[in-house]
């Protein structure tokens, strides 16, 4: 009985083990990464959204490591293009900046015409600027996610042409100035270029 029982838990371990060595698991970058399936990439662009009541535009630069041509990791700065003049006073301004990390997945990056699902996150900061006072601003911290769609076009194997919406959603406040407005949830439009090599294997 005793040896039934050992011959029996024996054929279990090993049918379990042999079935474990062949499968296969399906993953991200389906198979092994190796180094022909690193790139780079980096986006200048530009960004339409809102900053309390008033419209505002962002010079933004994207960039990180691309994976087998699909997964993006990178980072992200954003600067307002024109500071908003506020009713606060004379030179008065409403400047903003924004920074954070980036995730972004491609499909199918070798078609002409493909999509691509960023999510950027990070911090958001407003502040009054004064003319001939650099030092002692009034600012506000907020953090953010933001999910986006954009559609791509391939200019050149090494350069590609965006364009997309998303939806800001405001986070927790790291530090609210009283005069300034509070940052709310708020649709975004974004439009640029993408230069890189998006493999090593791509450069030929």
């Amino acid at each position: 009985m005793k040896k039934n029982i050992i011959t029996l838990v024996s054929c279990f371990f090993i049918s379990t083990g042999v079935l474990l060595a062949q499968e296969t698991p399906k993953t991200l970058l389906n198979g092994s990464l190796s180094s022909s399936q690193i790139g780079f990439m980096i986006s200048p662009g530009f960004q339409a959204t809102q900053l309390g009541s008033d419209p505002a535009g962002y010079f933004l630069v994207k960039g990180g490591l691309v994976f087998n041509d699909k997964l993006t990791l990178g980072a992200f700065y954003g600067q307002v293009l024109d500071p908003l003049d506020q009713a606060r006073g004379f030179a008065s301004r409403l400047d903003s900046y924004q920074a954070g990390g980036l995730i972004e997945y491609t499909l199918h990056a070798s078609n002409l015409f493909h999509f691509s699902f960023p999510i950027s996150f990070g911090v958001n900061e407003i502040e009054f600027e004064d003319e001939g006072d650099n030092w002692n601003n009034e600012e506000s911290k907020f953090l953010f996610i933001e999910p986006a769609a954009q559609i791509e076009v391939n200019l050149h194997t090494h350069a590609r042409l965006f364009a997309g919406v998303g939806y800001r959603i405001m986070g927790g406040t790291i530090q609210q100035a009283p005069d300034l407005p509070v940052v709310e949830n708020q649709p975004t439009f974004t439009a640029g270029l993408k230069f890189g090599l998006f493999r090593a294997n791509s450069s030929k």
